[in-house]
């Protein structure tokens, strides 16, 4: 059992107290585990996919469906126009031509369905009779409410009598961002199965702060946690989660206690990409964090100054800070207890924020892919994780992979593109002495553009520069997201059957003519 190996964190309480809260944590554990034994999978022997074996995913996230009902909207709390265009329209790279699609009926989200219509992006790929448009602008009582599932009912409404109407027999399941058990009970109404794993989960509570399980919390001793659990030669970070400024005083006492030369790292627990993590932290960050808290309340971590409005509840991590800037920070997909795709992290001059990935991962040793990837198949078996989820690693100075985040609780933000890649034919396979199919490079990456640039006249001045992605070359960029005129104009992938190499000379390529244009 994965919490059998769990050690306690440097100075906390007394050793019969914590006796006692492992006692309470296995039997909770036990508990969660049996109710959710209908839920694992089976595991094989493989630790993590090989070259040519990338092709898996797709059918891992579908779970047995023949097609899917993509409806990635943003939560209630968040649905601004950014939110409803990112959101939605990152699952359109999935779509198969039998999948549908809800996408906010917008012209920015117009305009992407027209240009993978049209592209070759690959022999099956989103078809333009396939999507349900929504209305963005909901009565206002219904986006007082909740509009993300009031369009969710009316999404599948229009599912329901679209189906009726081609008299459609194709098993489908809904793949939604934030599925519950209420878009479950909604789902199964109309004939459909959710896919992915539930925002309630009965080990680490809510998925949306799965990165808090990596840690013991000191509000209560009884919650179960990764806290330093040897999985293999992999292991988890030294820390504590706190919900007070108390707490989170005492637990850089303890943890600088126990190590005076541990660098630390403070972020709160829900944040991702890299939003409100401080590295080298000192004890006059800790301070201001614990100010924060005291001030605007319980459990409160600011990422964002007051002024714009953005703050995150949610409870604040103190951790040792492992690795180094510029040193390998590779990712781990998962879908359920099956490692899909492992991926080297593009990350800042800083390291904290995300600005891509690379996969196949070529930055660190096959030996610590392998350690990587065995330690997230025992937590995946473990948790009972049937959806797609992930894992970032830091490596140590003694070359020992660390957890350093859980992402959970929602589609990873290169899903869809794995997806895409699953389904593309590999043209030098076979047909050149039975060479066998190779895994095609993939570098995902963020773009901005200046607002009223139309994706058309974008894709072909591409083309011309032989930039766009060309199925019988093998190589080009694809156009995943196009949102001109927002902070994050969008998502752009550089793939390339001649590696990674090749894919991030692409990338730099497309990076060249954005200058260009500005």
């Amino acid at each position: 059992m994965l919490l059998a190996t769990q050690r306690a964190a440097e100075g906390i309480s007394d050793a019969a107290a914590d006796a006692a809260a492992a006692v309470d944590q296995v039997e909770k554990v036990a508990s969660a585990k049996a109710a959710a034994t209908n839920l694992l999978l089976d595991v094989t022997d493989q630790a993590y996919p090989k070259p040519g074996e990338l092709d898996d995913i797709d059918s891992l996230v579908r779970d047995g469906a023949y097609a899917v009902l993509w409806c990635w909207l943003p939560r209630s709390s968040c649905w601004t126009l950014y939110e409803l265009l990112e959101r939605c329209s990152r699952a359109v790279a999935a779509c198969r031509g039998d999948d549908m699609i809800a996408l906010p009926d917008l012209p920015l989200a117009r305009e992407l369905a027209e240009h993978w219509h049209v592209t070759d992006y690959g022999p099956d790929r989103l078809r333009a009779e396939n999507v349900i448009w929504f209305d963005a602008q909901l009565p206002p009582a219904e986006a007082c409410d909740d509009p993300s599932f009031a369009t969710l009912t009316r999404v599948l409404e229009q599912y329901h009598l679209r189906r009726c109407s081609l008299a459609a027999t194709t098993q489908m399941a809904l793949y939604c961002m934030y599925p519950d058990a209420r878009i479950a009970s909604l789902a199964t109404s109309y004939g459909l199965r959710c896919l992915g794993d539930l925002a309630e989960h009965p080990i680490v509570g809510p998925l949306s702060q799965a990165k808090s399980f990596l840690h013991r919390s000191l509000n209560d001793a009884r919650r179960p946690s990764l806290c330093d659990a040897a999985l293999g030669t992999a292991r988890g970070p030294r820390g504590f989660c706190c919900t007070t400024a108390e707490q989170l005083l005492d637990a850089w006492e303890r943890l600088t206690t126990a190590d005076p030369s541990m660098p630390l790292v403070l972020k709160p627990a829900s944040g991702s990409g890299g939003s409100g993590v401080i590295l080298n932290a000192t004890r006059a960050d800790v301070e201001a964090v614990a100010t924060q808290i005291r001030c605007y309340r319980k459990g409160r971590f600011l990422v964002k100054s007051v002024d714009v409005g953005g703050t995150c509840d949610d409870a604040t991590i103190i951790e040792e800070m492992v690795g180094a800037c510029g040193q390998p920070s590779p990712t781990v997909y998962v879908v359920g207890s099956r490692v899909a795709v492992v991926a080297d992290q593009l990350l800042s001059r800083c390291g904290t924020i995300n600005l891509g990935n690379a996969s196949p991962a070529t930055q660190v040793d096959p030996s610590i892919i392998d350690a990587m990837s065995r330690a997230c198949l025992e937590l995946g078996k473990f948790l009972g994780l049937v959806g797609q989820w992930g894992v970032d690693f830091a490596i140590d100075e003694h070359g020992t992979p660390i957890m350093v985040d859980l992402n959970m609780g929602r589609p990873n933000g290169s899903l869809s593109y794995y997806c895409w890649r699953a389904r593309q034919p590999d043209s030098g396979a076979g047909a050149n002495g039975g060479r066998p199919r190779r895994a095609l490079a993939l570098v995902a990456s963020t773009f901005t553009l200046p607002a009223g640039l139309p994706l058309g006249p974008f894709a072909t001045a591409l083309q011309a520069e032989g930039l766009l992605w060309d199925t019988k070359r093998g190589n080009g960029i694809i156009l995943a997201q196009h949102l001109p005129g927002f902070d994050s104009g969008g998502s752009v992938l550089a793939a390339s059957w001649e590696g990674v190499d090749a894919a991030q000379h692409m990338l730099e390529a497309f990076q060249a003519h954005l200058v260009r244009l500005a």
